[in-house]
């Protein structure tokens, strides 16, 4: 098997419009020395695949590509742990095949990993084509290089982005495989949002982490992804409904206030404007389990949420959920003496 230091895998499901710009940009990388880039052939039914292998057929360079094949379509997450168990790279990152990385995205992160070798993951920040959501995935945040506080970092990642947390996807980080394995981390099948839950379960086990300032990514949204699909909002919002609830059964004592504001900050991003009574009754259960936790003020704002004048009226809602927003302030992160701040 080829011995790589970084393996990038790239799930491939009917995206023959893009996947040539995403595959150039990985093959325009600055840096290229023990690269491989893992090409999961998810059996989608158009010509994606065939542009997949013309491209590599006429590749000359030093990365070192490869196609892993379904046998069936299995879905983004299953092609992502397909991806972990066949990637020979000490560090692995997830490139989603409609989106592209920026030239010099594998010499940043190389450059943050040769400086903080023990972090366990590496997050950086993107860019996308949606004005409203730049802020989700930038890292100009007053964030440290490096932390090795497991509270700040669970904090800070359940914040799920934004203005003050760490964006919350699954690709552009560089993850250690050994880290992967070793915490079992695959992504739940058959879902979707399957990120959300993996970020969820990441927190709890990150330890080490090292944040790189540069936007190495380009987020695109087009029309016909997956997540883009739903013909409402009632349908988005079951979609949710696994994850929320498997979210539930990764509760620890720890960090169970965080964990509770940042699950009622998650249902509150899709939830608002879901108008069909049987998922109205179905997220009003998570929300009472939420409650059932016991975390004050947090429960008690989900509680006069759940008062029917309050449960079907979006603005108060809205206005009742910004006002249980987790902070982190209180908890700092550690920077060890033989390290210093990243200067670029």
């Amino acid at each position: 098997m080829y011995s790589a230091y970084i393996t990038v895998v790239i799930p491939v499901f009917n995206v023959q419009d893009y996947i040539i710009e995403c595959l150039e940009s990985v093959a325009q990388q600055s840096y290229t020395e023990g690269v491989e880039c893992i090409l999961v052939d998810d059996c989608g039914t158009d010509n994606s695949m065939l542009l997949v292998q013309d491209f590599i057929n006429n590749y000359n360079g030093d990365i070192h590509f490869r196609i892993v094949k379904h046998t069936r379509n299995r879905g983004l997450s299953a092609a992502r742990n397909t991806g972990i168990t066949n990637a020979s790279g000490e560090y692995v990152l997830f490139v989603d095949s409609d989106d592209t990385i920026y030239t010099d995205c594998l010499k940043f992160f190389m450059e943050v990993a040769k400086k903080f070798p023990d972090a366990e993951m590496i997050a950086a920040g993107a860019k996308t084509n949606r004005k409203d959501w730049e802020k989700l995935f930038t890292m100009e945040k007053d964030f440290p290089d490096y932390a090795d506080n497991p509270q700040w970092i669970a904090r800070t990642m359940l914040m799920r982005g934004g203005l003050k947390g760490i964006p919350l996807t699954a690709w552009n980080r560089l993850v250690k495989k050994d880290f992967l394995q070793k915490y079992q981390l695959f992504f739940m099948e058959g879902v979707l949002h399957e990120d959300e839950l993996w970020n969820f379960i990441l927190a709890q086990k990150l330890s080490r982490i090292a944040l790189c300032k540069h936007n190495t990514y380009f987020y695109r949204t087009r029309p016909q992804s997956i997540m883009t699909n739903f013909k409402s909002c009632d349908e988005n919002v079951m979609s949710c409904l696994p994850i929320w609830n498997e979210i539930l059964e990764h509760f620890t004592p720890q960090l169970k206030k965080e964990q509770t504001q940042s699950l009622w900050n998650f249902i509150n991003d899709y939830y608002p404007y879901c108008h069909t009574h049987t998922i109205r009754v179905k997220t009003q259960k998570i929300l009472w389990k939420l409650v059932g936790k016991g975390i004050w003020p947090t429960s008690f704002f989900i509680f006069l949420y759940l008062l029917p004048p309050i449960f079907y009226v979006v603005f108060i809602r809205k206005l009742v959920a910004k006002m249980s927003k987790i902070s982190v302030t209180h908890i700092s992160p550690t920077l060890p003496n033989h390290f210093s701040p990243l200067q670029y």
